[in-house]
């Protein structure tokens, strides 16, 4: 329905608008104050070719994909961001102005800039469908592409999803992806041991969760590699992998005979840079562990299985309503605080998906 509100905003032909911006490619770790910049100007509706769209932006979700955006060399699978140009975001709004595609009033969800007002040919948009008692906060994550992020990795990427009483292990298992994976992977009847930092995330995993088992990579007293004999002796069947580095290779060495490792990403990787130089990214030293166990390790790129986005869905909504599959959100109120999100995305600081409300809508 195309509001009263929304009349007003069109009937100006200005809209004050804040939009983040790249200042500079991150040296090493991103940096807020440094590499980005809010950039505070007005959107002269009678510059925005007929073409375009203009969406009222309400909350936009951060995801780990924006930082390997954001050094010099563009990422082969994401893309880049030129310096001074607007950073993007999963979010969802409401278009203003239209096109043929998307109509004044529409709903609609994708990648747009991180700021008020987006401006775009709505490439990489969809319309929002809105599902009975449920916010739509909950397409920046279950039913969006953390959800179907975990469940290619789970179901479809792997020769074999995980079976009743077989150790599956989850690293950054308290982030959207990882907390959704982990909850599928109890729903198989497996028993499963989740890796995150710290004691609010290892509380999270054991209590909120419920997960068999968890191991604190911050740790002071013990490494991840003897927690994971403790809450892994009899070795490891599956491993949902959203971290590399260091924690890939400790699961390797501790694998079973016909393994499944099924690599959803390399967040330890991305906030250094490393993703983007492949002289430097750090790579698996014990793979010779796959050979001697007759195992197997996929990747998947989920733009590569759009046929499977349906059934995955429809699986993530029945779970929904019933409770069994739940991704808590941590909410940062306005758009000035979108570089610090990124910030904390990294750090560690939240559980389940992390998204900056714009429009101030979320409860």
């Amino acid at each position: 329905q195309f509001t009263k509100q929304n009349k007003m905003l069109l009937s100006k032909t200005v809209l004050p608008n804040k939009t983040w911006t790249l200042r500079s490619f991150p040296e090493k770790q991103f940096c807020a104050t440094e590499n980005a910049e809010l950039l505070e100007e007005d959107l002269d509706l009678k510059n925005v070719d007929d073409d375009k769209i203009i969406v009222e932006v309400h909350a936009v979700s951060i995801d780990a994909f924006i930082r390997t955006m954001l050094d010099s060399n563009a990422n082969p699978a994401h893309g880049g961001v030129g310096l001074n140009c607007p950073i993007p975001a999963l979010g969802y709004g409401k278009v203003i102005r239209g096109n043929d595609k998307f109509k004044e009033g529409a709903m609609v969800t994708g990648l747009m800039q991180a700021a008020k007002y987006s401006v775009s040919g709505g490439e990489g948009m969809q319309k929002l469908v809105s599902l009975p008692r449920a916010p739509s906060s909950v397409f920046l994550h279950q039913m969006g592409i953390s959800g179907i992020a975990a469940y290619i990795g789970m179901f479809v990427s792997p020769r074999k999803y995980p079976r009743k009483g077989e150790t599956v292990v989850i690293s950054a298992a308290a982030g959207a992806v990882g907390c959704i994976a982990a909850q599928m992977a109890k729903l198989c009847g497996a028993r499963v041991v989740g890796i995150a930092g710290g004691e609010k995330k290892k509380e999270f995993l054991l209590k909120e969760l419920k997960l068999d088992g968890a191991v604190d990579y911050k740790s002071t007293t013990k490494t991840v590699a003897e927690q994971l004999d403790e809450q892994c002796p009899d070795g490891i069947d599956f491993f949902f992998d959203n971290v590399g580095g260091s924690t890939l290779d400790c699961v390797l060495q501790r694998i079973n005979l016909h393994a499944r490792i099924s690599i959803c990403g390399a967040i330890s990787q991305y906030d250094s840079g490393k993703i983007n130089n492949k002289q430097s990214i750090v790579g698996p030293a014990h793979y010779i562990k796959v050979a001697e166990t007759s195992s197997t390790i996929s990747g998947f790129n989920m733009m590569h299985y759009q046929s499977h986005f349906l059934k995955a869905i429809g699986y993530l909504s029945w779970h929904y309503y019933r409770g069994n599959i739940v991704c808590p959100e941590h909410v940062e109120k306005g758009i000035n605080s979108f570089a610090k999100s990124l910030e904390m995305l990294f750090a560690g600081g939240h559980c389940g998906r992390l998204i900056v409300d714009i429009s101030g809508d979320i409860e």
